[in-house]
């Protein structure tokens, strides 16, 4: 077997050079082109500033700078990274955790992955048509099943083509008859009786008279085809896509053909099927009562069925659907697009591949099924599409966007992934790695952030930043193979990487001190569930991807909780569900995936409220007091104290017109934000300005006098970001260090005892010593008398909590039941665990 220098010594690359994003203290980078590469380190080494903040960034420049001027005049404009130089760049694909802002208001399943693309297609080329009022099939009529008709006739048969006509609201019947016989046309029949316009008079006709004009008599199967055709065609011309065939014999005998979308029984039109038509978020096909939203509230746009509150009631025009009765109206194999959209993804793929294609469906068709077997191989069958982006967990949002991009077919991409492993149970943790790996083997490039060993391990070249975080980090401590990383001696990673990191936790389990008793519980995939959660311990809720977890603890527990502690805004618990015991609890926190606003103007010191408190310090100050200055001078936020020429933004942005904008530091402050008098007062001898830009561990040793400013500051220490200054703008913070940020917050916020703090997914793109970190910060708030409630599948934080509750054993309505409880070592020998395996 070749070793690495041997394999990778060939390789084109993409060279970095001096690169200064961030905190990334001018790195040198080499990612060999169509390989798997991942990019790992502690959380704040700059990772996210390496991938996304510089390749990703400057691709998406370079790709802009090849339109013309006129239309980069109307795109955002994307700056030039701090670097050296930037090597060749393929088109590149950012597929990340979602940072800054909530969702689309409408975003579901099938926007997220194009398969509701797909099938509104495929239902628009395959799909039939039946009429809303008397539900027979409608379909538009062409020459050829008119054919069909005539050649099905007895032979000798004689019949007439006709068509239907009448005079124009501002047209005589005396010029209406004119213009026929001009045409050639001397026969009709009205009513059912003949008529020759040569002869007589023009007719006499009434309002509801109903007139033909006959093109042509024949025998069936005694008339040439090109002669059938051309009456055919020429019938279906002047009579406006409508044709008539009238039979000899006795009584009447008129079929009628239509070429228009039109019901022949209730003689109403019916639309004509197209994918515009199939979505529910298009005025073309929502309900016009709720605009698609299937509520009866036309306002509350937040989502479909899985995101709406049980006390909102559905549309009475669509009842819920969220579909116009037209897009309904068209049906394939029976079921219509709400149905379809409403089944889960396994239910969908098996219902496709049912049905034979068409060559007018093969494509969409092809493109369906491909997508759901991503999908499906990715354990995300038990979702449907029309489930909500906001019901969905970080891990599963992050492998539907994985889907729309890895199906896409572009070859001799730059495909830029963060934390794919994120969320994931660990049976499936390597189901991502064969769709990333053939990927690199038809010529695209992958680089992808994440922490998990088999990832890092799968890698053909691994690109460890750190050694710390902050200031600390931004350096290259090893780049290459497994073994180089494993090797470094400054390496975090490295140590991680070794079997004896995974050894389970020695720390003797703590006993629950009291219980929760959730009973008949009954949400999604939960039937009258009921569980026991215990209280004074770190409890982790586990289970494969919607097996029911979040809508266990996030959407039933913390509700219940909530509005039995009287929260503002409490959200709506499941019907029928109970929660005994909540006396035990003084209060209850949710720390979920809600994105931090990400602004030049957000920071640390500002999103915990510290920056009040230090405001007012400096507006005690003798210097400020003799000034006048209060604590609103001491704001960047606002004028009086700010300065007025960058208006407290610390940077002036130059705009360069069809060039990239140029950032620079602000003359007249450069770039303490502040006026000069106000820089003069100080506080033991230090600015407002200087003591932003203290670290945390810094502020905390500076502010010991100060008890509310210190308590704040100690959320952050618990947390681990001690190294974050407090004027760090939160955008430019990654996301594990948001996650905490989020977590510090609630922590100095709260000051009841036996508090229940639940936690979604709170190791999301953490390092496996952030994790670590994590855990000691989760045992003091134990220590101190709370509870810890988390919904997370991270092995290192299951090994350590004290005890487990896992739902399962699969996903949908293969779940939703507790199929073991216990602690770690009690789970781990339970035979119907799935976790337990991985827990041995």
């Amino acid at each position: 077997m070749l070793n690495y220098n041997t394999r990778m010594s060939h390789v084109p690359t993409i060279s970095l050079r001096g690169v200064r994003v961030h905190n990334l203290q001018g790195i040198d980078v080499d990612i060999p082109l169509g390989k798997l590469t991942a990019v790992t380190g502690v959380s704040g080494a700059g990772k996210s500033s390496l991938v996304f903040d510089t390749l990703f960034a400057e691709a998406q420049r370079r790709y802009l700078q090849s339109f013309s001027v006129g239309i980069r005049q109307q795109l955002e404009r994307f700056d030039q990274p701090d670097a050296d130089s930037i090597g060749d760049l393929p088109p590149a694909i950012a597929v990340r955790q979602r940072r800054g802002a909530w969702p689309a208001s409408r975003a579901t399943v099938g926007s997220l992955t194009e398969v509701g693309d797909w099938l509104r297609l495929l239902v628009a080329r395959a799909g039939d048509v039946h009429c809303p009022r008397c539900q027979r099939p409608v379909r538009p009529a062409t020459v050829e099943p008119v054919r069909a008709a005539i050649d099905a006739l007895p032979a000798g048969q004689r019949l007439t083509i006709a068509f239907p006509s009448r005079p124009d609201q501002d047209q005589t019947v005396a010029a209406w008859a004119a213009a026929l016989r001009e045409e050639g046309f001397v026969r009709l029949q009205v009513d059912g009786n003949p008529v020759r316009l040569d002869q007589t008079p023009a007719p006499v006709l009434k309002d509801d008279s109903n007139v033909l004009v006959l093109v042509d008599r024949i025998e069936a199967g005694k008339t040439s085809a090109e002669r059938l055709r051309d009456s055919l065609e020429t019938a279906f011309a002047r009579g406006q896509g409508r044709l008539a065939l009238l039979l000899d014999g006795e009584g009447v005998d008129e079929r009628f053909f239509d070429r228009r979308w039109r019901c022949p029984n209730c003689d109403v039109p019916v639309p004509e099927p197209q994918p515009r038509l199939l979505d529910c978020f298009d005025p073309l096909g929502a309900c016009p009562q709720c605009q698609g939203t299937g509520l009866a509230t036309s306002g509350a746009v937040s989502g479909k069925r899985a995101a709406r509150s049980d006390d909102v009631a559905p549309c009475p025009d669509c009842l819920g659907l969220g579909w116009n009765e037209q897009a309904l109206s068209i049906r394939l194999q029976g079921k219509n697009i709400a149905e379809l959209s409403s089944m889960t993804l396994d239910e969908l793929a098996q219902f496709a591949e049912s049905r034979a294609a068409t060559p007018e469906s093969r494509a969409p068709r092809e493109q369906l099924l491909r997508r759901l077997a991503f999908l499906r191989d990715i354990e995300l069958g038990y979702l449907s599409l029309v489930r909500h982006d906001r019901s969905l967990g970080a891990g599963e949002r992050l492998r539907l966007q994985l889907c729309a991009a890895l199906t896409n077919d572009l070859v001799g991409a730059l495909y830029l992934i963060d934390e794919p492993s994120a969320g994931l149970h660990p049976r499936d943790t390597t189901r991502l790695l064969p769709p990333l790996r053939r990927l690199c083997e038809a010529g695209s490039t992958v680089v992808m952030i994440d922490h998990h060993p088999d990832f890092i391990r799968a890698a053909d070249h691994i690109i460890d930043l750190g050694p710390g975080a902050g200031e600390e980090g931004g350096r290259v401590v090893a780049q290459g193979s497994v073994t180089t990383v494993i090797e470094a001696a400054d390496s975090v990673t490295g140590g991680y990487l070794n079997d004896e990191s995974e050894a389970p936790t020695t720390r003797r389990p703590r006993t629950a001190q009291h219980w929760l008793q959730m009973r008949d519980v009954t949400l999604h995939n939960l039937r009258n569930l009921s569980v026991d959660i215990p209280l004074g311990v770190l409890c982790a809720v586990i289970g494969v991807g919607g097996a029911g977890k979040r809508s266990l603890i996030q959407h039933t527990l913390f509700p219940c909780l909530a509005r039995a502690k009287e929260h503002k805004n409490a959200p709506v618990s499941p019907a029928g569900a109970k929660v005994q015991g909540s006396g035990q609890v003084a209060d209850v926190v949710l720390i979920d995936q809600e994105p931090l606003p990400r602004t030049a103007r957000s920071n640390a010191a500002t999103y915990l409220k510290i920056f009040d408190d230090i405001r007012a310090l400096f507006a005690a100050a003798a210097d400020a007091k003799i000034r006048g200055f209060g604590p609103g001078h001491f704001s960047f936020n606002q004028p009086g104290g700010r300065c007025d020429v960058c208006e407290g933004q610390g940077t002036l942005t130059v705009d360069m017109q069809f060039l990239a904008d140029v950032i620079m530091t602000c003359p007249e402050c450069h770039g303490s934000r502040f006026k000069k008098e106000i820089l003069s007062v100080k506080v033991r001898s230090l600015s407002i300005a200087e003591v932003l830009n203290l670290t945390v561990r810094e502020a905390f040793r500076f502010f010991r006098a100060q008890r509310g400013i210190e308590n704040k500051l100690k959320g952050l220490l618990d947390v681990g970001l001690e190294y974050v200054r407090l004027g760090q703008p939160t955008e430019t913070l990654s996301g594990g260090e948001s996650q905490r940020l989020r977590l510090a917050g609630h922590l100095s916020a709260s000051r009841k005892p036996r508090c229940l703090f639940i936690l979604i997914e709170p190791t999301a793109g953490l390092h496996p010593a952030d994790v670590e970190q994590l855990l000691g910060c989760f045992d003091g708030l134990v220590q101190a008398g709370h509870s810890i409630l988390c919904v997370d599948n991270q092995l290192r934080l299951v090994r350590g909590a004290d005890y487990l509750i896992e739902l399962g054993p699969g996903a949908g309505v293969h779940g939703g039941r507790v199929i073991a409880h216990g602690t770690p070592q009690e789970v781990a020998c339970c035979n119907e665990s799935i976790i337990g395996a991985f827990l041995k």
